[in-house]
């Protein structure tokens, strides 16, 4: 539905509280909602710090706000009545609005809900730090639901046995690796630009078992009695979850808690939250919106750009409160992030997970998991103070404007306390083909450029262990630009070490098969999918023809069995570590480490691919996908030195009569097999698979799964 507002369709209000009962009324009096009428001013742009809209008050607080909007409201009345011929003109004028308004509502019923929420409130507020759970006795989804990565699509729920798959809904392209291959429109040389839609006022009533926004009268009354609220010095500040920010796992039905999970209610926190801009790349719109109250929380929802042709659903055009925006991608490639910015009343939360907006990535099926990353950043103490960003906000902040996302809701992001980030990386892939210094910021030369400036760089051997739940068309060139990244290199070192001439080409790549030694990619094997809980893979994808390829490193990949017994995962994860003989102990070890954390798989369309562009001779990236995920350092641990080096040396000088080869020796002795340097991740990063893990096989059980089942 196209926007009303012209230009300001980027553009939501300040003001949520008062602008619900706005929109209320103008509804009620048969008039626009979004068209400014008289004396009134036009909506305000996004800000993340602002909690209200700002109106003079002449200093009388929130009750003279209130006074002043009913005052404005019973003027909207009047000056209606010629087209309304019976308007009541003495005390009753009030209960006739709210009765056109709300009529055929038990309003007894809706108070006993507000004195009942407003009561929940206060338990919360008394203990803020405890965060609410799933209920052990909530009936378990018999299924997934069957949802779509199209725009067009219905996300209608199904009905029947076992889990549901969307396996019918993929079909990769060329090295399309995703949960699925999008719906996507533009070029390596068309400019990466937005487009917002503003979602109508209500035309039908949702369906079952959909969301329902009508706002009550008792709710737009509990919303004027917090209008006006500031933080002052006099307020203490609230103990916020995840201040230094923290690496989870998803909650999963009917798995223990240990502490390193968490829930989409924990996430959200709906009856805090006043407004959230939410990334997916598949969606169940009935089960998000169940998940937040659309009367306090304004949503602005970032999907992918539809194909020519395709139709846009029209489901959110029902919630006044939430906008679509549109975000082109490059040829085949998709929006794939999944990033989450959550708005407080005294801070913002920055989530950034692998986890698409449907039930069973958030565990509600109880067979597949996700992680993500977490931090709160307090508000600062002066609302009009600003601060300056941190590495880690510029690249969050250029990533959101290349989204072409609000440029005031960017800049309100200075409003917020960085300072805890600053031991963290934003990596991120841009949709497009970028040059000159634009093409070091995003892809894996993000990666390697991000990874430096946090001081993790090294020329160093370093063991690089993937997750992931789809691959791509994998070749070296990919394995090496990555592994290079993790050492911190820009992209050149893989770009430089690409063959050159037919003889070069044919001769053996010993940096590749150096690369090759020390990187593991894990992905689920047929028997793993079998003998899961879902019997089925879903959304974890990957083709036959391209793991029996030549160029494939099919010796890289190992099974992934996640730690949750019968867990499939639909994890994204990088873990890296590196090890050094102990300067102060000869029998240990030191190890140092970190992980990537997000939405990025292993392929090409994910992170990108550089070359030297043959007509302006300039470097440059081209990206698929709309990627991003956090570097989360590990530390440092000192662990027992293994035994390998000594029984190496051992054997050359004397020999252990056994006849055994160095090379059966090492192969033994290797890193994979010593797993004392995950030990680093501990108290830091959940590991969800089990390692060691044995190598797939070309045929067999052991053979990966591929795309279209069994």
């Amino acid at each position: 539905m196209a926007d009303r507002r012209g230009p300001q369709s980027n553009d939501a209000e300040d003001g949520f509280d008062d602008e619900a009962l706005r929109i209320a009324i103008a509804l009620s009096l048969g008039q626009d909602p979004y068209k400014p009428q008289n004396g009134e001013k036009s909506s305000a742009l996004v800000d993340l710090a602002q909690d209200e809209e700002e109106e003079e008050d002449n200093g009388t607080g929130s009750q003279s706000k209130a006074a002043a909007v009913s005052k404005r409201a019973a003027k909207n009345s009047e000056s209606s009545h010629s087209s309304n011929p019976v308007v009541s003109t003495n005390s009753d004028a009030q209960t006739s609005s709210l009765s056109a308004l709300f009529g055929g509502l038990d309003r007894k019923k809706m108070e006993e809900e507000r004195l009942a929420r407003l009561k929940d409130n206060k338990k919360r507020s008394a203990s803020s730090a405890a965060l609410e759970s799933p209920s052990p006795t909530a009936a378990r989804p018999q299924q997934r639901p069957k949802v779509s990565s199209s725009s067009s699509s219905s996300y209608k729920r199904t009905t029947g046995g076992g889990p549901q798959t969307i396996a019918d809904l993929l079909a990769p392209e060329s090295d399309e690796d995703d949960d699925a291959t999008a719906s996507s429109q533009g070029s390596d040389d068309s400019p990466v630009t937005g487009h917002m839609v503003k979602a109508g006022k209500p035309t039908k009533a949702p369906e079952s078992g959909k969301a329902s926004t009508v706002t009550t009268a008792s709710t737009v009354q509990s919303s004027f009695s917090n209008a006006g609220r500031t933080l002052s010095g006099n307020v203490s500040k609230p103990e916020l979850p995840f201040p230094k920010g923290a690496v989870k796992k998803t909650w999963v039905r009917g798995q223990p808690r240990k502490g390193d999970d968490v829930t989409i209610e924990e996430i959200f926190q709906k009856d805090k939250l006043q407004l959230a801009v939410l990334s997916t790349f598949i969606l169940d719109e009935g089960w998000l919106f169940d998940k937040l109250d659309l009367t306090r929380t304004r949503l602005i929802l970032c999907r992918g750009m539809p194909k020519d042709g395709e139709q846009i659903s029209d489901f959110l055009n029902q919630f006044p409160t939430v906008r679509k925006h549109l975000v082109p991608v490059n040829g085949s490639g998709c929006m794939h992030s999944k990033l989450q910015l959550l708005k407080y009343e005294d801070y913002l939360r920055i989530v950034v997970p692998s986890a698409n907006l449907v039930s069973f990535d958030w565990g509600e099926t109880g067979d597949m998991e996700n992680i993500m990353f977490i931090i709160d950043l307090p508000l600062l103490d002066d609302p009009d103070m600003t601060r300056e960003l941190t590495p880690f906000g510029e690249e969050l902040s250029y990533f959101l404007k290349a989204k072409r996302l609000d440029d005031n809701l960017i800049k309100s992001m200075k409003k917020y306390d960085w300072t805890e980030t600053k031991r963290y990386g934003f990596v991120h892939s841009i949709s497009a083909s970028h040059v000159d210094d634009k093409a070091w910021r995003t892809g894996y030369c993000g990666l390697g450029r991000a990874v430096k400036s946090l001081g993790l760089g090294t020329s160093k051997t370093i063991e690089m262990d993937v997750v992931a739940a789809s691959l791509g068309s994998i070749k070296d060139s990919l394995l090496k630009a990555l592994y290079y990244a993790c050492q911190g290199d820009s992209g050149l070192k893989e770009l430089e070490s690409r063959p050159v001439g037919k003889k070069a080409q044919e001769a053996p790549d010993l940096e590749a098969a150096d690369v090759r030694k020390h990187t593991r990619v894990y992905f689920p094997s047929k028997h793993t999918v079998k003998t899961s809980i879902a019997k089925d893979a879903g959304t974890i994808c990957f083709q036959k023809q391209w793991f029996e390829s030549p160029t494939f490193p099919r010796e890289v990949l190992r099974d992934c069995v996640s730690t949750r017994p019968g867990m499939l995962m639909h994890n994204k994860m990088i873990f890296v570590t590196r090890t050094e003989e102990s300067k102060d102990e000869s029998s240990k070890k030191t190890v140092s480490g970190f992980a990537y954390v997000g939405s990025a798989n292993l392929s090409e369309s994910a992170w990108g691919r550089l070359i030297k562009d043959r007509g302006t001779k300039k470097l440059k990236i081209t990206c698929r996908n709309w990627e991003c995920g956090v570097i989360v350092p590990a530390g440092t641990t000192t662990v027992a030195g293994s035994s390998s080096a000594s029984s190496e040396k051992q054997e050359q000088e004397q020999g252990d009569g056994k006849g055994k080869s160095k090379e059966e020796t090492v192969s033994v002795t290797s890193a994979e097999d010593d797993t004392s340097s995950w030990e680093v991740f501990e108290g830091h990063i959940p590991i969800p698979m089990k390692v060691p893990a044995p190598p797939l096989e070309l045929k067999g059980s052991k053979s990966p799964f591929f795309f279209g089942g069994f």
